[in-house]
């Protein structure tokens, strides 16, 4: 009889713990949006290579990536000058395609900013 006391409050907190774990940050698997995605994969290694966060460093040419070109090389790499990036074959097509485009928002973004 005393261990079917002991049930409810088990089930108490077992359900509790489910709940609780579903709070915390979402899983990078998961992330979405092209802003989540740049702070979560690029935004340290970008600023810490003297780039800036949102790659303002780098010039805006009619030479500069197209959003396709991004998208590859952030998923397999784009040897032409960028071989210290590292790729990322995990992300999903649509997850690329996001960070590909928030990416080039940024840099555009910025550019008329500082004109």
């Amino acid at each position: 009889m005393h261990g079917l006391l002991r049930l409810p409050h088990l089930l108490l907190l077992t359900l509790t713990g489910l709940g609780l774990s579903g709070c915390g940050e979402t899983p990078p698997e998961r992330l979405k949006e092209g802003d989540e995605l740049y702070a979560y994969y690029c935004r340290n290694c970008h600023e810490q290579k003297g780039m800036g966060p949102y790659l303002e460093q780098l010039p805006l040419t009619a030479t500069s990536l197209k959003q396709h070109e991004v998208v590859l090389m952030i998923k397999h790499g784009y040897p032409q000058g960028h071989r210290s990036m590292p790729v990322f074959p995990q992300l999903s097509h649509e997850q690329a395609d996001a960070l590909a485009l928030y990416i080039l928002q940024q840099r555009y973004r910025r550019r008329t900013q500082a004109n």
